[in-house]
């Protein structure tokens, strides 16, 4: 009942700064900013390639839920939002399920409902059903797909949310959005048990991942933040470009071809430190096969 992983949203303190940042980076370029005051907001929107989108919001004010949020979290992902064909069936069986639904939407066709964090392994989410316009994507506005630009992704592909129990966080994800896991396994070089979960339309992915022992990474953010959005990860063409690059322009990062115990994997991978992307612990992976579009979901999901 999810189609899409369609846009990210990141709590930023500097609008202008944080497209600079995702510009130089990631080649993004914004193609759309709006006043958001009833939410005590104002926005960017960045193409991530092939209709997917970084959203930047930056608080109004410090007295707001965003500015609340910079206070508590600091920079940091803070939305992910789906694209939905089957809206009112979806929004029907979660409120069977006495899922917590934050607030809706409606103007312009286009239909949103927000789902509050403890319902989803302190995941914020917004749930969209567009309009069936010549526009696909209204929140990126009105021109995006005139835009020539294109970035260094190729598109977002996937998310990771930090979890404390996976068996249990797979269930709630199945139950809540009927999503299946297509591929399990532990990723040493991380020091996590993943399950990776394909979405609706086949090319966007939400990844479950529970941290393997106290001495791990994620174990210290689960402590320290609790569940949530962990990792943000984005297909690239050119893994060796993108290295040369980011290693030029001084950015830290660390390379899968710098590690070990991450080999014959189907994909070569950059992380970008959450330091260096304003609190986004940031992944660009590059494919290496041509028989399967995204490995981390698996040998057969494709099929």
């Amino acid at each position: 009942m999810l189609e899409r992983l369609r846009q990210v949203a990141f709590m930023v303190r500097d609008l202008e700064e944080g497209h600079e940042l995702y510009r130089s980076a990631l080649g993004m370029e914004s193609c759309f900013s709006e006043d958001l005051s009833q939410h005590g907001l104002k926005n960017m929107v960045l193409p991530a390639g092939n209709g997917t989108f970084v959203e930047l919001l930056q608080p109004t004010s410090a007295d707001t839920s965003g500015g609340r949020f910079l206070e508590r979290r600091g920079e940091a992902p803070y939305l992910l939002i789906f694209e939905s064909n089957k809206y009112d069936q979806l929004i029907t069986h979660l409120r069977s399920l006495d899922v917590r639904i934050t607030g809706e939407t409606e103007e312009g066709g286009q239909r949103s409902a927000f789902i509050h964090p403890s319902a989803a392994n302190g995941a914020f989410l917004e749930i969209i059903q567009s309009p069936q316009t010549g526009n696909p994507w209204p929140a990126a506005g009105p021109n995006w797909q005139r835009i020539d630009h294109q970035p260094k992704t190729r598109q977002l592909r996937q998310v990771a949310i930090l979890v404390k129990d996976l068996d249990e966080a797979i269930r709630k994800w199945g139950e809540m959005f009927g999503l299946k896991a297509t591929s399990r396994f532990e990723a040493s070089f991380t020091k996590l048990e993943i399950a990776v979960l394909p979405l609706a339309g086949g090319d966007t992915f939400i990844e479950l991942a529970q941290p393997m022992g106290e001495d791990a990474p994620s174990s210290r953010f689960l402590e320290k933040y609790g569940e949530g959005i962990y990792l943000i990860i984005y297909e690239i063409d050119d893994s060796l470009a993108v290295d040369a690059e980011l290693k030029e322009l001084g950015i830290r990062y660390t390379s899968s071809r710098q590690t070990e115990n991450y080999v014959n994997l189907g994909f070569n991978s950059i992380w970008l430190h959450p330091s260096a992307m304003k609190g986004a612990f940031t992944q660009l992976s590059q494919v290496l096969v041509s028989d399967n579009p995204w490995p981390p979901a698996g040998d057969s999901w494709y099929k």
